[in-house]
This record gives C-alpha cells, sequence and structure tokens, in this order.
C-alpha cells in the first residue's frame, strides 16, 4: 500500500524500555497514525501500571505523527476494509507490517503489549510467523474487537480477545475464543472503562513493575491543531545482529 510505503525510511518513535504498550490497527487516514482521545485514554490507564505507552498508531514512525482529525465513518471504513484484505500470508503490506513490528520488539525487553484493535487482530496473526521474538521478551496481544484470527499462543506469545456485547462485526470476522464480553457496540467497546478493566484483569503489569505514577511516554504528540513546532523523535537503538531470530 502506497500510504505504508511512505513510512520506509521513517524513523521509530521509541527508545529501548523493559515494557511497552502500542495500539495496532488497521489505519483511518492515510496520512497519519494519530491515536484517538479513547485510544489515549486507555493508554494512560496503562501507564499507571508501568506500561511504557507509544503515542502513535501503527507504524509508530515519526510520519505517523498529526494532530488527531476523526475521519469520516464511510471512508475509515473503505481504507479499514483495505487493509483488512491486504492482511494476508505473502503480501507486501505484511512483509511491511512485520518490518515494522520487529522494530518494535526489538526495542522492548521484557514486555510488549500489543492492543490489536479491529483489522489490527489480522495484521497481527499474518505479521507474526515472519518476526523473531529477543530471549526475554513476552510479547502480550489483546484484541479488542477482532475482525479475524488472533496470532498463535506460544513462542513467547500470549493472546486474549475482548469483545462488545453489540459488536456484530468481530462475531462474524472473529471464530476464535473470547475471554470477556463487555457492553457495547464494535467501536465504543473497545475502548470502554469496561475493556480498559479486562485488559488490566487479563494481563496485569509488567515483570519487575507495580502500581507507580505514569512513565514517560515514547512521544508526546497531542498539541492543537495548527500549533507550530515539531516533533523530535528518538529511533530505537539499532542492534548488531539485527536479524529476526526464531520464535521456536
Amino acid at each position: 500500500m502506497r500510504w505504508l510505503d511512505a513510512h520506509a525510511s521513517a524513523h521509530a518513535l521509541a527508545d529501548v524500555v523493559d515494557a511497552r504498550v502500542a495500539w495496532l490497527t488497521g489505519q483511518s487516514s492515510w496520512t497519519h497514525s494519530a491515536l484517538s482521545p479513547a485510544q489515549d485514554a486507555m493508554l494512560d490507564a496503562l501507564a499507571v501500571d508501568g506500561w511504557t505507552p507509544v503515542r502513535v498508531g501503527f507504524p509508530w514512525t515519526d510520519r505517523a505523527v498529526a494532530p488527531y482529525r476523526a475521519a469520516p465513518l464511510v471512508l475509515a471504513s473503505v481504507r479499514n476494509a483495505a487493509q483488512w484484505s491486504a492482511a494476508r500470508p505473502g503480501t507486501a503490506f505484511t512483509r511491511e507490517t512485520a518490518r515494522h513490528l520487529q522494530r518494535l520488539l526489538d526495542g522492548t525487553r521484557r514486555d510488549l503489549l500489543l492492543l490489536c484493535g479491529s483489522t489490527g487482530a489480522r495484521m497481527a496473526a499474518a505479521a507474526a510467523p515472519l518476526v523473531g521474538v529477543p530471549d526475554g521478551l513476552r510479547v502480550h496481544v489483546v484484541g479488542l474487537g477482532p475482525v479475524g484470527a488472533l496470532p498463535r499462543p506460544g513462542g513467547g506469545w500470549t493472546v486474549h480477545a475482548v469483545r462488545g456485547s453489540a459488536d456484530l462485526l468481530s462475531r462474524w470476522g472473529h471464530r476464535g475464543p473470547v475471554d470477556v464480553t463487555v457492553p457495547g457496540g464494535h467501536l465504543a467497546a473497545a475502548t470502554s472503562p469496561a475493556a480498559i478493566a479486562a485488559v488490566t484483569r487479563l494481563v496485569g503489569p509488567p515483570r519487575g513493575s507495580g502500581p507507580q505514577a505514569p512513565p514517560t511516554a515514547d512521544i508526546a504528540v497531542a498539541r492543537p491543531v495548527g500549533e507550530p513546532g515539531r516533533v523530535r523523535p528518538s529511533a530505537f537503538a539499532r542492534r548488531a545482529d539485527a536479524r529476526p531470530r526464531s520464535t521456536s
């Protein structure tokens, strides 16, 4: 997809940390991956438990940063459907998804929490066989209204699913087990207080961390539309052994 090609030479927006939480979803805009206020609120809640949040969506680069603007629902749905269709084994989209995900894995020492909303479930499942989980890292995947299969557990991956009681799209698109059902439909349930509580209960705090003040985020992107200034991202520390390692 052309919008993802633009991120090929972009800088990853994270330093190496012990525990990280990031959103993995299809993108409603081709020009940015700004998180919604509701998505940011979920990161805020998880930061209290010691997770360092990535304050921008997939593919987590400096090119993805912009002030949040809600995309028209119909247009957002069409774009997400296109990404859902492309998220399958053997496609260029899946290879690029895996490449960006690998950088996130390599930049996290102990625990990585992926919040896979809707199309993000299928993206994660398609990319998982192409990435290597570094030694000592645990990858926690939570599908939030997943549409499609989630990655298989094992080899450093743990997998959960949360669905809204009125989420007909996820009921159609995800035939796997669901750990928790919360009130609401496809859009509202994924970031509801009940969903936040479910994620906290299913995953818990990262290893070596207890309840604490929110850590400094990987990047702060919240600023009013039109405010001058620029974001200064910091790239992942590059490893000499950057080749993906086997999950087996």
